[in-house]
């Protein structure tokens, strides 16, 4: 019985993926509110039993995608802290491109379409909103509009190389950006943070 269990969740995974790899590419092709279930289901070769056996419709799929997106993320900060995470980036860079980089060819999908701008915005807000609510408990008055101007700074650079990588515009490895990334921050680190270390 075990067997089949394992099967058949190996088989929900794979059609997830599936269906989640058509939707991506749709997105390039046309807007979101012209793709219909049955759209995706044909390009994904699945039913339509099985895209509603894990989705309600194109929008439920859609929100599934961002919240695993944004989940991967909140996992990475809760996991090396905020307070570190100013500190010293690299490690959470590494593991952010190492992710997007097992599926590259996916995510680009997403990066690349006329929705990206939405879900990277939620996804860069969301980070800063973490890292500056770590700046408010940290640091003086004085000094926390130096280190959020540098944090948010750094959070349009990160993205603008990140989606250029994903979109094979900086002919590096993911290994070279995280490296890059890294570098960059860490050299240019406003004093008030080289010296909280």
């Amino acid at each position: 019985m075990a067997v089949a269990h394992k099967s058949t969740h190996k088989n929900a995974v794979r059609s997830r993926q599936m269906i989640k790899k058509a939707f991506a590419e749709m997105l390039n092709e046309k807007d979101i509110t012209k793709i219909t279930v049955t759209d995706i289901v044909e390009k994904a070769g699945v039913s339509r039993g099985t895209f509603y056996a894990h989705y309600m419709d194109v929008y439920d799929l859609y929100t599934a995608i961002q919240s695993n997106m944004m989940e991967t993320v909140r996992s990475a900060i809760d996991l090396i802290g905020p307070r570190a995470l100013i500190l010293d980036p690299t490690e959470v860079i590494a593991r952010a491109l190492a992710f997007l980089n097992e599926k590259k060819a996916y995510y680009k999908l997403f990066v690349t379409t006329s929705r990206s701008d939405a879900l990277v915005a939620r996804i860069k807000d969301y980070v800063g909103e973490r890292l500056t609510a770590e700046v408010d408990e940290t640091f003086s008055e004085e000094d926390r509009k130096e280190v959020k101007l540098f944090i948010y700074y750094s959070l349009g650079a990160i993205e603008y190389l990140v989606r250029s990588w994903l979109d094979d515009s900086i002919p590096l490895t993911a290994e070279e950006v995280s490296a890059l990334i890294a570098k960059t921050y860490l050299k240019s680190k406003p004093d008030v943070l080289t010296n909280l270390q």
